[in-house]
């Protein structure tokens, strides 16, 4: 299928120039904007008219668009925050959507990103279907994943797996052998994969029913789907836990302390994001470098704005644990 990358390449034209062509924009010379035109027609790139009939834009300020699954969780509250501020010191503005984790409410809103006349999109996607990359490619304006890293496009993301292995390796270098997970284990979910292999090759392998599936996002739902397992086991089958994030760390927590556990006496708990949540609460977390992120975010989305190379690039950067009284033991410091 023939994305916008492929037509820019083949006209030696940048990605934005394609992108200001097909929305009728005065900023491009008539030669150009036929000849761009032409290379479409002749390599049968299929693009989404904005709404309105692909009118002549009213030039705005420089315009930035991301997608988000949720805003309740303080990671990416953080992230948002970040990447506005960057975009704002490029001279950009940032409109922001929430797909709620919905995969149909997501794919609604990539199609709908033409219509504002928007320079690029960041996105952190729910589904990686073929489908949902193929609209993304089919964009006319370039496109860079955060915080997830994905084959056919420019991905900027900590690494996952490596912070799933992370995770392992401290729990059972405390001891434990008999260790849960909560959370999505779906490929987006590539901290479980790394923590689920790490265990395996220590020798401690998680068993089927220790591991908590659910694809909720909110406290409430984590809430509810944690406290259904315990209904469910009223012998608690594991003495540690790994949470795909840190609100979920956080229920965690606060239901075995309802329930009458002890943490981290009797139950380790590890997060994962390294939030203020985290922070507050004394939650052990893998540290993501949020800030790293945003910023190379931006770069890599103005070097395929300006069109000085649309090559698709995969920054990887490291996570880190951070230990807290979730997780081990903190001795106070005598003065």
């Amino acid at each position: 299928m023939t994305t916008i990358r492929d037509v820019a390449q083949v006209a030696g034209v940048s990605i934005a120039t394609i992108s200001r062509v097909l929305n009728n924009s005065d900023k491009v010379s008539p030669d150009t904007a036929a000849h761009v035109r032409a290379v479409v027609k002749e390599l049968g790139y299929v693009y989404n008219q904005p709404l309105g009939g692909g009118r002549k834009r009213v030039e705005k300020t420089p315009l930035f668009a991301i997608i988000l699954p949720t805003l309740a969780n303080p990671y990416f509250a953080e992230l948002l925050d970040i990447v506005e501020q960057e975009a704002q010191h490029l001279g950009r503005a940032l409109l922001v959507f929430n797909s709620r984790g919905d995969v149909q409410r997501e794919l609604m809103l990539m199609n709908a990103c033409p219509q504002y006349n928007i320079d690029g999109l960041f996105i952190v996607p729910c589904s990686r279907t073929t489908e949902h990359i193929a609209t993304l490619n089919r964009l006319p304006f370039p496109v860079v994943v955060l915080t997830q890293l994905v084959a056919e496009l420019t991905s900027v993301a900590v690494d996952h797996v490596e912070g799933g292995a992370q995770v392992a390796e401290h729990l059972v270098s405390m001891g434990h052998t008999a260790i849960g997970y909560l959370g999505s284990v779906d490929d987006v979910e590539q901290k479980f994969g790394g923590f689920r292999d790490r265990l395996a090759a220590l020798g401690v392998p998680i068993e089927p029913e220790n591991i908590i599936q659910t694809p909720a996002l909110t406290a409430i739902e984590l809430a509810e789907c944690f406290n259904d397992y315990l209904d469910t086991h009223p012998s608690l089958p594991f003495s540690a836990i790994f949470a795909f994030n840190d609100v979920a760390a956080q229920q965690v927590i606060e239901i075995l302390l309802q329930r009458g556990y002890q943490v981290p006496e009797q139950v380790l708990v590890v997060g994962f994001d390294n939030t203020l949540l985290a922070k507050v609460m004394n939650i052990s977390s893998v540290s993501q470098p949020m800030r790293e992120i945003g910023h190379l975010g931006c770069q890599e989305m103005m070097r395929l704005v300006e069109g000085k190379e649309t090559d698709i690039h995969h920054l990887t950067l490291s996570p880190r644990l951070v230990l807290r009284s979730s997780s081990v033991k903190v001795n106070k410091r005598k003065l």
